[in-house]
């Protein structure tokens, strides 16, 4: 349990101290954010044109001839949607393990969800058609530009059945002093923090099923954790139509969504 739990407080330090300055969740470097005119404005300075037919704005993405969607909450955009073009059943294998790997090079996303490839044997329409599998990846955005001391503090609290009160407390005066520290500093406070973690009683309690437990729900805990306080999420899935195939992918800003204030 020990190695697991120091090192999701390792990633937890990366993500905190690494964040590059992204801003706002972007597509196409334009914020989702706004009135959807003025989303649609830049869009079309980046070459898309509008198709009253479709109600959708064509032009090119990732190399790709796509039909981008507007979704608004409020008037507030909240959503954009993007449909690839249909294709075969092998194709669609290689442009979702393609657009997988993409995404896991762009250091402006998490992986929080484990998301895997789709193996070369595997007979995807039967899949969708008779097993109802779902293909879909999906990956989080943080803005760094947001409050990360109020971040660090409700990040942490979700470890609260994991460490008292004064445990809890202390973890986070050390990550907001790791958010303080000039990067020369970080290495000796990531060690002072692992330090002071072991020294709350972390090491195995002999019991291997017990600690294997442990160790999976404290997984779950930061994972959960991330995913809930995550500023945007970017996911993809594949979409069958009649024996053809698509990749459908998702921007959305979650500050713009609905949270249940129209109830």
């Amino acid at each position: 349990m020990k190695k697991i739990i120091i090192s999701i407080f390792i990633a937890l330090f990366s993500v905190i101290c690494s964040g590059k300055d992204n801003g706002a969740l972007k597509f196409l470097g334009i914020p989702i954010d706004g009135t959807e005119s003025q989303f649609a404005s830049k869009l079309k300075d980046k070459g898309f044109t509008y198709n009253s037919l479709s109600e959708s704005y064509k032009g090119q993405f990732n190399g790709k001839n796509v039909d981008v969607y507007i979704h608004t909450n409020h008037n507030l955009v909240d959503r954009v949607y993007v449909a690839f073009p249909y294709t075969s059943e092998e194709s669609i294998r290689v442009e979702f393990n393609t657009l997988l790997g993409q995404f896991n090079d762009n250091g402006k996303y998490l992986d929080l969800s484990m998301n895997e490839e789709i193996p070369a044997e595997e007979d995807i329409s039967y899949e969708i058609s008779v097993n109802k599998k779902r293909y879909q990846a999906s990956f989080s955005y943080f803005d760094p530009e947001q409050d990360m001391v109020a971040f660090m503090n409700a990040l942490l609290d979700k470890f609260s059945d994991f460490f008292t009160k004064d445990q809890l407390a202390t973890l986070k005066e050390y990550c907001i002093k790791a958010m303080d520290a000039p990067a020369s500093d970080q290495e000796s406070l990531q060690a002072e923090v692992m330090a002071k973690m072991q020294a709350m009683g972390l090491a195995p309690s002999g019991d291997e099923a017990a600690d294997q437990e442990k160790s999976i729900r404290f997984l779950m805990a930061y994972l959960d954790g991330m995913k809930s306080l995550a500023d945007g999420d970017v996911w993809f899935m594949i979409h069958e139509y009649y024996g053809r195939f698509q990749i459908g992918l998702y921007y959305d800003n979650r500050h713009n969504q609905a949270h249940g204030e129209d109830l």
